[in-house]
């Protein structure tokens, strides 16, 4: 593999595999949340609740920056998982409604 491969990213001053995984990775990984988290079609986003499917749900990392690995994975809806980011204290809707209760 080479430098030049889509499956390789710029990382720092070299050149690091793209840990995401190729597409099949990806699928993969998204269908093995939604039979963990869910039914196998559809579960829940980890953050606020809303109903994901193959198509919608995203991958997010709970440490972020870490590896794809399934114990480090959960599902969340694409504006969650943007609004979270790196941020390590931001406070899921979910979390932030039984904080008022």
């Amino acid at each position: 593999m080479s430098v030049n491969d889509k499956s390789y990213r710029q990382h720092g001053d070299g050149y690091a595999p793209d840990r995401r995984g190729n597409s099949t990775d990806r699928r993969r990984r998204k269908e093995w949340l939604l039979l963990v988290h869910g039914n196998g079609t559809s579960c829940p986003c980890t953050h606020c609740g809303r109903r994901l499917t193959f198509r919608t749900l995203e991958v997010d990392r709970i440490t972020p920056g870490g590896s794809y690995a399934r114990d480090n994975i959960q599902p969340a809806c694409r504006r969650c998982n943007a609004q979270r980011s790196d941020n390590p204290r931001w406070l899921s809707p979910l979390a932030a409604a039984a904080l008022n209760q």
